[in-house]
């Protein structure tokens, strides 16, 4: 009897996990979708950032000669 429970039990577990395969494979394409969008934005965002760091900071060692 312990043996048809035990079936059950994983027959359930095998949908449920099957389920949340599902629910990953689906997210785990939506974030890629997203981050191939977001990634030249970001790259051009830190290139400027870097850009605007040096430009700023350049004046000041003038400033101890």
């Amino acid at each position: 009897m312990s043996n048809t429970h035990f079936g059950e039990w994983i027959d359930a577990l095998d949908r449920v996990t099957e389920i949340n395969r599902a629910a990953f494979d689906t997210a785990a394409r939506d974030g890629r979708g997203s981050v191939t969008v977001l990634l030249p934005w970001a790259g051009a965002a830190l290139l400027v950032t870097a850009e605007l760091t040096v430009l700023g900071l350049r004046p000041r060692p003038t400033e101890f000669r």
